[in-house]
């Protein structure tokens, strides 16, 4: 026997389902199509903050490099003498004082003489001076407006000497204006590089080498003020994966044994650094290979990462710039509008449910009234009134009703003239057996009559 849903229950189910069936399909839609938004966002997003770090290295890096090509100019054309220490004074004084971005002008010269002006944090002027008469030590000077000497304010123990340092080393190896590699300042334990450039007498014979201090803890200061997302992240590493900045608080070198050394971004920390790189790595064979803008995403934290990687060339420099923001920072107006969505939906879906209860009864209650009807009429206790209310709607249900009594009355009308014909055929048959009883009593006795004149007859012979 075949099993049926009861009409009471399909009629919510058919207004309900399709309405989560529609309800659902709208929000997977939504979410899909929101996601595809927030990713063509955040792509946006990077590339405009990746153009900005673009042009403030650019930037950054000019000065220093125009300064020190200024001045190669100058020593080469004879217009200052680079063994005249005083008018070298004056003159790199100048430049720090009225060159915004200039911190740390010098020169180191093949004798191992070194001649240096730097800016103090409060804006003041220092000399920094090393030859024959200061034994290898550096002797630092409080300079004037003017560049004169006003007080002695120390001397710097360490043994120095030019010639053996990175920087000079670098520029002799290029031979042309370029950037030394990053480094450790060790006056102020600060991340840094060098512009730098060799300088030449008339003979062709090397002379010593001009250099530009350029600490990159201010790009770590631009990085961090950018705006990219509640959550997102930038930072600079060079080819062989070391950081040059970041907008986090990690310092980029670490210190072991009293020794300092570049932080690798492999080891960094913040795990978001570690496990970009690490993610590179899987898709790139090597950084020297990303020689184009590319654009990976990793999950961390069960938090989708989108990453996009730029690299960046000029003079001798070779880095990468990561811009790594968190879907999860513009997917929340996503999850806000599919709550809102799940909560619309569910109350119309509760109306709807109601709706349908009520429309249930509206047409489940009559027809259940007809069915207590009919089975009356089977057991012979149908009462008209019964069907009274359902007979007076004005819709199909009332004219169903409307049939089902005049129905009922053929059928009761039916029913008495059946009764009445069998009271009259049962009448009938007691007559007929009454009658037949009568006339077997009157052959009895006439025959009993026979008989009795037979038996007298033969009595009478």
């Amino acid at each position: 026997m075949k099993k049926y849903i009861s009409i009471r229950y399909v009629i919510p189910l058919v207004i309900v389902v399709p309405l989560v069936i529609a309800t659902g399909t709208t929000a997977v839609l939504a979410f899909y199509s929101g996601r595809r938004a927030v990713e063509s966002l955040i792509s946006e997003l990077s590339k405009k903050a990746l153009n900005s770090i673009e042009k403030h290295v650019n930037t950054y890096l000019t000065a220093p490099q125009i300064v020190n090509k200024l001045n190669f100019i100058t020593i080469e054309n004879n217009l200052i003498d680079p063994t005249d220490f005083e008018l070298l004074t004056r003159y790199f004084n100048d430049q720090v004082a009225t060159i915004n971005g200039l911190s740390h002008i010098y020169l180191g010269t093949e004798n191992g003489e070194f001649i240096g002006i730097k800016r103090q944090g409060d804006g003041t002027r220092e000399l920094i001076l090393g030859n024959a008469e200061t034994q290898g030590r550096r002797n630092r000077y409080q300079l004037d407006s003017s560049g004169q000497r006003v007080e002695a304010i120390g001397t710097l123990e360490d043994r120095y000497d030019p010639r053996v340092r990175p920087w000079y080393k670098e520029a002799l190896k290029v031979g042309d204006l370029t950037w030394s590699p990053v480094y450790v300042f060790g006056s102020t334990l600060e991340l840094g590089m060098s512009s730098v450039i060799p300088v030449r007498n008339l003979r062709g014979d090397t002379v010593g080498v001009l250099g530009i201090d350029l600490g990159l803890k201010d790009l770590s200061n631009f990085l961090r003020s950018l705006e990219i997302s509640p959550r997102g992240m930038a930072f600079i590493i060079d080819r062989a994966g070391n950081v040059v900045a970041s907008s986090t608080d990690e310092q980029p070198f670490l210190n072991e044994n009293g020794e300092n050394r570049r932080l690798p971004a492999l080891e960094s920390r913040e795990p978001v650094i570690r496990d970009t790189l690490k993610n590179l790595l899987d898709t790139e064979s090597s950084l020297m290979q990303i020689q184009e803008p590319i654009a990976i995403s990793f999950s961390w934290q069960n938090q989708r990462q989108l990453v996009q990687v730029v690299p960046l060339q000029s003079n001798g420099l070779d880095w990468l710039i990561f811009v790594v923001i968190p879907e999860e920072d513009f997917m929340q107006l996503i999850y806000n509008n599919l709550r809102f969505t799940a909560i619309v939906g569910l109350g119309v879906m509760v109306v709807a449910v109601g709706l349908g209860a009520i429309a249930s009864l509206w047409i489940v209650r009559p027809i259940d009234n007809l069915a207590q009807g009919a089975k009356a009429i089977k057991s012979n206790s149908f009462d008209p009134h019964s069907l009274k209310n359902t007979a007076s709607r004005p819709d199909e249900m009332g004219e169903l009703g409307q049939a089902f009594l005049e129905m009922a009355d053929i059928v009761d009308a039916r029913e008495k003239s059946l009764t009445e014909k069998l009271e009259s055929l049962r009448d009938q048959q007691e007559q007929w057996r009454r009658t037949l009883h009568q006339n077997k009593d009157l052959n009895r006795d006439r025959f009993d009559e026979l008989i009795e004149r037979a038996r007298q007859s033969r009595n009478n012979n």
